[in-house]
């Protein structure tokens, strides 16, 4: 029998982490880190188990460094080895403008989603190299290249893992090694609840001004896109940052 890969997704019990989750299950083993909705983290495991991976939970906050290497050393404990995979999917939106916001609420927020992810990477790269082979997949965001007012935050964080990402693949894709950002727009999951539901109040006629496919998309359509760059098919591509998001961020929608 061959062994499965073990795929490391953070926030990989809800949303697009849970997308992610469902379409690499089957093919690989499942360490899922989820901050604190313990009801929805064994419901999402019930789920998956049933593909036949074997799905281990780890709950905690993931605030910065420490919180990186306890998740990273839980993993290795519990599961006997280090991932193959690392897909770091966990973040929130903290929106405020920033002239009105007191800078401790952007930088806890950077730490959160952009140190947390270079962290994270660094841990999983040494058993990477040893093993010559290795899968990074960072969930950016269109947000890291198309201005939106009060995320200024969000912006510079995901911006931030834009750039550390294509610089990181450059540094180990001699070691069979691929590093890529996926970068979705806005895709139906309970961070999104609220503007889902203001974008869809209107018969539809919002969602077709600012999103050009007219739709909102759903966590598999970002499941799919980091599954494939997962796999063996896409050990030629790295460095890239991908958007998913119905050609929102292409420009003029003409409005």
């Amino acid at each position: 029998m061959i062994e499965k890969r073990l795929a490391l997704i953070t926030g990989g019990t809800s949303g697009i982490g849970f997308g992610v989750a469902e379409a690499l299950a089957g093919d690989c083993d499942l360490a899922l880190a989820y901050a604190g909705n313990h009801d929805r983290a064994n419901s999402a495991a019930d789920i998956l188990g049933k593909t036949g991976s074997e799905v281990k939970l780890f709950p905690g906050e993931l605030s910065g460094y420490d919180d990186a290497k306890r998740l990273f050393d839980e993993v290795l404990s519990t599961c006997g080895k280090s991932p193959e995979i690392l897909v770091n999917s966990a973040g929130r939106i903290r929106d405020g403008f920033f002239m009105q916001t007191d800078f401790s609420f952007h930088e806890a927020l950077v730490t959160q989603q952009l140190l947390v992810t270079m962290a994270l990477c660094q841990l999983v790269l040494k058993p990477m190299y040893g093993k010559r082979y290795g899968r990074i997949v960072n969930i950016g965001s269109i947000t890291g290249f198309y201005a939106k007012r009060s995320q200024v935050n969000y912006a510079a964080a995901k911006a931030g893992i834009n750039g550390f990402t294509r610089t990181l693949a450059l540094e180990v894709a001699h070691r069979g090694i691929t590093a890529n950002v996926v970068a979705p727009g806005l895709i139906r999951s309970p961070m999104t609840e609220g503007i889902v539901r203001y974008l869809e109040s209107d018969s539809g006629k919002k969602i077709a001004q600012h999103i050009p496919s007219g739709f909102i998309g759903e966590p598999e359509d970002v499941g799919s896109l980091v599954a494939f760059l997962c796999s063996d098919e896409a050990r030629y591509i790295t460095g890239a940052v991908i958007p998913v998001d119905g050609g929102r961020s292409l420009g003029d929608t003409g409005i």
